[in-house]
């Protein structure tokens, strides 16, 4: 079914949800990393994307992104000695 060119699909209880023809890279996962503070976040579309690239907690400008695949997982570490490490598998 069309309406107003929007694609719709009826639910087994017949009601009828639109089908959304959003950009497939504002609902992409981001990893977001302050070069500063090494505070981080992952973010689910780049629409929740801070503001400036400034970091929430120490407000310096400077944060770094990653794009995660939707079939991609990540490890997180920080140490002092090593500093940041990021290790990127396939989900299995």
């Amino acid at each position: 079914m069309t309406n107003n060119n929007l694609d719709e699909r009826a639910s087994t209880t017949g009601q009828i949800y639109p089908k959304e023809k959003a950009n497939p890279k504002q609902k992409e996962t981001i990893f977001i990393l302050c070069e500063s503070c090494y505070w981080s976040a992952t973010y689910f579309g780049k629409f929740m994307l801070p503001a400036e690239e400034r970091c929430p907690i120490c407000l310096e400008i400077g944060l770094s992104s990653f794009p995660i695949l939707p079939n991609e997982s990540f490890i997180f570490n920080y140490s002092q000695k090593r500093g940041v490490e990021l290790e990127f598998s396939p989900i299995k």
